[in-house]
């Protein structure tokens, strides 16, 4: 028996979401910049997944969009943000604020990714997200580099840590 679950990728610009999504399609293509939100299904195993990346420059007028539902539209919302760029971090604040003001659960579950983590040893920036993990309620936290990840750090991220 298949079942279904939703994950949105939401990130300020940047911060790996496209190229994320693509590592777990498998699609070997340097992403482009996301100019609208793309959806994408998949099957791990008997679970599809449909997958929504959300175009970075346009997040927080999604996130108004998001919030006109009531009810959770999504299972797992995962924000990501840049392990070096502390601005990408607070604006994972702001976005759920956003849904906070207007009363809006938008999903079932909250993670944060830090991505680049790759750059982020080599140059010696680490920027750690539990601070804003706990103030939004996030279940989870992951420190990864969707460009040299294997396949199952992705996939634990999707289904959560079981």
């Amino acid at each position: 028996m298949a079942y279904r679950r939703v994950v949105a990728l939401l990130g300020v610009g940047g911060v790996g979401k496209t190229t994320f999504a693509y590592r777990v399609l498998g699609v070997s293509d340097t992403p482009v910049l996301t100019l609208r939100p793309s959806y994408y299904r998949f099957y791990i195993g008997d679970l599809e997944i449909d997958l929504v990346d959300v175009p970075g420059q346009r997040v927080f007028e999604v996130a108004m969009k998001f919030t006109s539902f009531k009810i959770p539209i999504v299972d797992r919302l995962v924000y990501m943000y840049d392990l070096t760029n502390y601005d990408t971090l607070y604006a994972i604040s702001e976005l759920h604020t956003i849904f906070v003001e207007r009363g809006s659960r938008v999903a079932k579950e909250y993670v944060v990714v830090g991505n680049k983590r790759d750059i982020a040893e080599e140059i010696g920036v680490f920027i750690e997200a539990d601070e804003i993990a706990s103030s939004i309620g996030a279940s989870e936290i992951y420190y990864i580099s969707a460009v040299k990840d294997p396949p199952r750090v992705f996939q634990e991220i999707l289904l959560g840590k079981s």
